[in-house]
């Protein structure tokens, strides 16, 4: 603990910290749709080799990996400790309209990618009913 730093308050901020992360389901992602892909990137540094697993369960993308930590015995004594050890799972909504059979996720330098093809023609768009003066166009 940084000298000067009441216990409680060193406690405040590592639980500040707890919540904060895992309000964000403990790994940054970013979603989005380019070229007919919607398309993945999800921080995951410092996973266990092959614990990773991507699945599509109906609308939502499931990811689940595990990270083990250095230094975690009883005797360790930490100044800030801000990553994350054991099960990582996240739930990432992307609907129905893709198709995973042509997934290929990809794993490098801790950033797991993943493009999923959308299906054709699950994209349209849907007139707008509208008003003038109250009365229906």
């Amino acid at each position: 603990m940084p000298m000067g730093v009441p216990p409680r308050d060193h406690e405040r901020q590592r639980a500040a910290l707890e919540a904060r992360s895992q309000a964000r389901g403990g790994t940054a992602v970013d979603l989005y749709r380019h070229e007919g892909f919607i398309v993945l990137n999800a921080d995951l540094p410092g996973i266990d080799p092959g614990s990773l697993s991507v699945e599509l369960d109906g609308d939502s993308l499931l990811i689940r990996a595990h990270r083990s930590l250095r230094g975690m015995d009883s005797g360790t004594l930490w100044n800030v400790r801000e990553r994350e050890d054991g099960l990582i799972l996240r739930r990432i909504p992307v609907g129905g309209s893709v198709d995973p059979s042509r997934a290929a996720p990809h794993y490098a330098n801790g950033v797991l990618s993943l493009q999923l093809p959308v299906k054709p023609g699950s994209r349209r768009t849907v007139p707008v009913q509208y008003s003038r003066r109250g009365k229906a166009a």
